[in-house]
């Protein structure tokens, strides 16, 4: 997969602006210049949502009421055009001029794996990021999981409207039996995927870190308050009625679960300084380009935003050295670096004199 043009109108600060990449660029300007916002252009095309903010709205620029991103592209040896429009509220998919009517039908089309700041919180204690980045990178390569994900939270919704309320009993059965149905195979998926994550990071463990160390990843279960068990959600719900009437909300289930990772046996989020974990978190993400190129025989496109700022010189030539055999990479860096010599150059401080 590969960026050629990037076209971004009433996007953050930008009113209009083409960009061309190439297999290697460089974006390059001081803090609030508009870095972030091409990597993240690029990104939201692809996953249809921004990796900083969950509230559309304040991608638009100030004083428009929509924006427009289209991104010029080749996958599969074969050239394409994607266009997003976000305005009310709405995003309008488009692919090759062709209206994409959900954007579930296009998610997968384009792919890329954003490398920031952020991924030191896989290192974290609170569960919701590594939650997340699981049915991400599932839902990119199985359109079933992300069905099933999307089906699932939205009737844990209207599931939780009725235990606040304390509704109708029967809809609540009704509501209970249908989560239970789409828990099955978001359980499998994911117990899938920990057995194959865990081989991948010891191999990468090594290689990033320059050090040994044994790596295990173990499914943490709500419903079983641990390990794993092939016990029906459902009737987790039956025996635990009162218990979740009182808390006004489901109790159990795949939206609660985590993911335990451990290095010699010691939890990720009591790993030592806050360069290790940002460390930790950019290995996660290589492990999750790897495995999508295996599932899909293609590389995602690689964005990196000011993923090395904690880490130190040395560190940060040596993970450069691991993306170089990557087929694209866009990164962002406040001034060019000096190793990188065959990366074309987007100067935004040059742009604006």
């Amino acid at each position: 997969m590969h960026v050629k043009n990037l076209s971004i109108v009433n996007f953050r600060n930008f009113s209009s602006k083409l960009y061309t990449f190439e297999d290697r660029t460089m974006i390059t300007g001081v803090n609030g210049s508009g870095k972030t916002s091409i990597i993240e252009a690029i990104y939201y095309l692809t996953n249809f949502k921004s990796f900083r903010t969950s509230n559309d709205k304040k991608l638009i620029k100030i004083g428009e009421d929509s924006f427009i991103i289209n991104l010029e592209g080749e996958r599969g040896g074969e050239d394409f055009v994607l266009g997003i429009m976000y305005k009310d509220t709405k995003k309008l998919l488009s692919i090759n001029g062709n209206r994409v009517s959900k954007l579930i039908n296009g998610f997968g089309f384009f792919v890329s794996v954003i490398f920031s700041t952020y991924d030191k919180l896989l290192s974290d204690r609170v569960a919701l990021y590594r939650r997340k980045f699981v049915d991400r990178l599932i839902s990119t390569i199985d359109n079933e999981y992300f069905e099933n994900l999307i089906q699932y939270h939205s009737i844990l919704k209207r599931r939780n409207f009725i235990l606040k309320e304390e509704g109708d009993k029967r809809l609540l059965e009704t509501y209970s039996v249908q989560l239970s149905e789409r828990s099955l195979y978001l359980y499998e998926r994911r117990l899938e995927f920990i057995t194959y994550f865990e081989d991948v990071l010891n191999q990468l463990y090594e290689k990033v870190f320059e050090r040994k160390g044994l790596v295990k990843v173990k499914y943490f279960s709500s419903k079983d308050g641990g390990d794993f068990k092939d016990i029906p959600l459902l009737e987790k719900f039956k025996t635990n009625f009162s218990f979740e009437k009182q808390k006004k909300r489901t109790m159990f289930g795949p939206h609660l679960d985590d993911i335990l990772i451990t290095v010699e046996s010691i939890p990720v989020s009591d790993f030592g300084s806050e360069g290790e974990k940002t460390l930790l978190g950019i290995t996660l993400k290589i492990a999750e380009l790897n495995l999508i190129y295996e599932n899909i025989g293609e590389y995602p496109v690689v964005l990196i935003d000011d993923a090395f700022s904690e880490l130190d010189r040395i560190k940060t030539n040596k993970l450069l050295e691991i993306f170089e055999s990557y087929p694209q990479v866009i990164i962002t860096f406040p001034k060019k670096w000096e190793n990188l010599e065959n990366y074309k150059i987007i100067d935004l401080d040059r742009e604006k004199r």
